[in-house]
């Protein structure tokens, strides 16, 4: 059973290595003061084990346990 407060959709803006992307998640928050929306960016390392996915794919990330010192994602699957 796969629990969805640890999932989060990103998409793949950079390869680093085969088997690590950076995946940029985009979330969007109200502001309490001024009634607007706010986009807040944030970069994930992600483990991509299989070397599957490309830059611009659409992909479900899941937390797991540290891989390296950045790394502690891994893709899910994609989108």
């Amino acid at each position: 059973m796969i629990n969805i407060k640890n999932l989060i959709n990103g998409i793949v803006v950079k390869i680093i290595s085969p088997k690590t992307k950076v995946v940029l998640v985009i979330r969007r928050k109200n502001c309490k003061k001024y009634k607007k929306t706010i986009l807040k960016t944030k970069k994930y390392l992600v483990s991509d084990k299989n070397n599957n996915f490309q830059i611009g794919s659409r992909v479900l990330i899941k937390n797991c346990a540290p891989i390296s010192k950045c790394k502690s994602w891994f893709i899910a699957k994609e989108l």
